[in-house]
């Protein structure tokens, strides 16, 4: 098993962060190399992915369960499937807190990965994942970033100033 952790700021306030890591809609787009993102519910979705570590590259379906711990503050998410072989169990926390200025979202993931992706090595699975959570946070921070900004120019051009 490996974990995984880290945090950063985004320039929203906290009920907006936490409206979209909880809506998988908002929240799948963030995803990257998504191929399919199928929404059963508020809190069980399928995502069929791209992935590439090392020479192997292919898709991997995962289902995804979202669970609030703390109502406004701190959700979990499990994530389970697989594919070319390989399986992918991972535990996911997100922890929100008022920053200055926005949000501080402190994350931290659990993976397991097991079959040919897996006997790779721990250094190739530690740079792809890597690559792969920053992106998706880096998404995350720019949709809701520009969301805010773009929210805030309509309330100027709604003032008339």
């Amino acid at each position: 098993m490996r974990t995984y952790q880290g945090d950063f700021t985004i320039q929203s306030e906290r009920a907006k962060v936490w409206a979209f890591v909880i809506d998988p809609n908002q929240m799948g787009p963030c995803i990257p190399d998504l191929l399919e993102l199928d929404v059963h519910t508020d809190t069980e979705f399928r995502t069929l992915v791209r992935v590439g570590v090392g020479p192997i590259r292919g898709k991997f379906d995962l289902t995804s369960t979202l669970s609030v711990v703390e109502t406004g503050r701190q959700t979990t998410l499990i994530i389970k499937g697989g594919g070319m072989g390989s399986g992918v169990d991972m535990q996911a926390e997100m922890t929100l807190d008022d920053a200055e200025p926005g949000t501080k979202l402190s994350w931290q993931c659990d993976v397991k990965v097991s079959g040919p992706i897996a006997s790779i090595g721990g250094r190739l699975i530690d740079n792809e994942a890597r690559k792969i959570t920053e992106k998706v946070f880096a998404n995350l921070r720019a949709a809701l970033e520009a969301d805010a900004a773009e929210s805030s120019h309509s309330e100027v051009a709604s003032s008339g100033e």
